[in-house]
């Protein structure tokens, strides 16, 4: 039986070890010219439900907001999906949740969950597995596709109007974009993961973006990816029991 499960690892790891504990570090200087941008990600299966899920570190640059996910469609769709680290507004269709229970930690690695689905209208967010906010949606309203997705900057135009004074310092890790509208038992599941466990494998099918493609995607300015510290057994940690994780972290080695 553990031979099977083993197998069964084996052909989930390759496809994301290689971004093994990789994170994105966004300069600590705020400027205009450090992002990463995404153009026209094929978002058409999350027009009725989305979860946007991310591991959150932001550093103080001195700005009052800290933009690390902008997705816009049109000039008047500027904010379609606004994300802010460290102020207490965050966007959605262009409608404001304020909130200063969404603002992070400085320099501590948070959990952050942005979850909505047409059905219920309702915009959720969680951090570090708990609901701290939520705000009802326009009815009828549904996530355009066609758009450009940014991390790190605030987008005013299609792809740009970046300002200095919103872009995002920090270190952004594991995020992924679904077009799913997570329970609040599975938001809590991912947290509890950790930082660097996996997503469950029932979720794997509603994956629209995972990490490894905002690692490939193209960086400008001062964007590095760093090497974290995660083992590679723990990339597996949510995916499979854990009496078999811990035997084969005892038994089995990677190659560096």
């Amino acid at each position: 039986m553990k031979t099977m499960m083993l197998l069964t690892v084996l052909l989930i790891l390759p496809s994301t070890v290689s971004s093994l504990g990789e994170m994105l570090r966004f300069s600590s200087t705020p400027s205009t010219s450090n992002y990463v941008i995404l153009d026209n990600p094929d978002f058409e299966s999350m027009e009725t439900s989305f979860s946007i899920c991310s591991w959150v570190r932001p550093r103080n640059n001195g700005n009052s907001d800290g933009i690390w996910f902008s997705y816009q469609v049109s000039s008047s769709d500027d904010n379609e999906i606004t994300l802010n680290a460290v102020g207490s507004w965050n966007k959605l269709f262009n409608d404001n949740l304020a909130s200063s229970a969404t603002i992070l930690k400085y320099d501590v690695w948070s959990h952050y969950c942005d979850t909505w689905d047409l059905s219920s209208t309702t915009r959720r967010v969680y951090v570090n597995g708990e609901e701290v906010a939520n705000k009802a949606t326009t009815s009828g309203r549904k996530l355009k596709s066609g758009g450009v997705l940014v991390l790190g900057q605030d987008q005013d135009s299609r792809g740009g109007g970046f300002s200095a004074a919103q872009a995002f310092s920090g270190d952004l890790f594991n995020l992924v974009v679904l077009d799913k509208k997570l329970s609040s038992e599975e938001v809590s599941n991912l947290y509890e993961n950790g930082r660097c466990g996996g997503l469950a494998l029932d979720l794997i099918e509603n994956v629209v973006l995972e990490w490894s493609d905002f690692l490939d995607a193209k960086r400008n300015g001062d964007v590095k990816v760093e090497r974290g510290t995660c083992s590679q057994w723990e990339l597996v940690r949510g995916l499979i029991d854990e009496d078999l994780l811990e035997h084969l972290m005892g038994h089995h080695q990677f190659d560096q």
